[in-house]
């Protein structure tokens, strides 16, 4: 039981983070980042903390490994969209 648990943890991370990829690669290779909201950035980076932190709070690896690497994807995005929007 436990094993199906985790397993549901990680997988539901890795589809998250799925999500995010292609838009951290087009924003990169196409440095166009006006459509990205700022908001909904940082409001994923901030809900990505809190989540890091009830991770550790209740010892689960798969929220800890997938929400860590899900804020570095959205932190990513940020930096893109400060370093190429155009304002």
């Amino acid at each position: 039981m436990d094993f199906f648990v985790e397993l549901m943890g990680y997988l539901g991370g890795f589809f998250i983070m799925l999500s995010f990829i292609p838009q951290v690669i087009k924003s990169y290779k196409t440095k166009k980042v006006d459509d990205i909201s700022t908001g909904l950035a940082i409001a994923s980076v901030i809900g990505g903390i809190f989540w890091e932190i009830y991770g550790f709070m209740v010892n689960s690896m798969p929220l800890i490994i997938m929400n860590g690497i899900f804020c570095i994807l959205v932190v990513i995005l940020l930096v893109l969209k400060l370093k190429y929007n155009k304002v």
